[in-house]
């Protein structure tokens, strides 16, 4: 692989670390006052989106991680579009449900085929720090689950948020190193 292509799909790891962060300082502003307003939010799911784009079109076409990478924006996209349409809120909720479970699905599937790499240290954080954003996924489908059975769960959407976010810096960081 070519030094251009890897300098691409690293870039393409950073936004998404940086869209995570700019989701996770949404919820936790969203845990803090109450206030719904989800405009860091939109943006951070667009970083992310578009993020997993730029990894899944530099990746080799017959990869694990381009697949990961292309589910994990077609889930962000879900979130989006549950954001930025005015929808009843059962069906936002089960948008936001489905779009974080998608980019766990997408997660899983990177996850794969980083087992399959030549085992090393930076794997092994690599795999933590997927390991973390499919765990962060799956804590906000779960706190979308509760909102949606009407139980307050903007904390528990803060935290898989962060998860999420402390796993795709991880995922970063490692890419950068190796």
């Amino acid at each position: 692989m070519s030094n251009d292509i890897e300098n691409q799909i690293l870039f393409g790891y950073w936004v998404v670390a940086a869209g995570t962060i700019a989701s996770a300082i949404n919820a936790s502003l969203d845990f803090r006052t109450g206030e719904n307003d989800q405009s860091l939010n939109i943006i951070g799911n667009t970083l992310q989106a578009t993020g997993n784009g730029i990894a899944a079109d530099n990746a080799s076409a017959s990869s694990f991680s381009k697949t990961g990478n292309l589910i994990q924006a077609a889930g962000n996209s879900t979130v989006i579009y549950s954001l930025i349409t005015d929808l009843d809120r059962q069906f936002d909720l089960n948008l936001v449900i489905k779009g974080n479970l998608l980019q766990a699905l997408g997660g899983l599937i990177g996850f794969y085929e980083t087992v399959g790499d030549p085992p090393s240290l930076s794997n092994a954080y690599k795999l933590n720090g997927e390991t973390l954003e499919v765990v962060g996924n799956s804590i906000q489908a779960v706190a979308a689950g509760k909102e949606l059975k009407g139980m307050e769960a903007s904390g528990l959407s803060a935290l898989g948020s962060w998860i999420q976010a402390i796993g795709a810096i991880i995922v970063a960081l490692m890419l950068t190193i190796s």
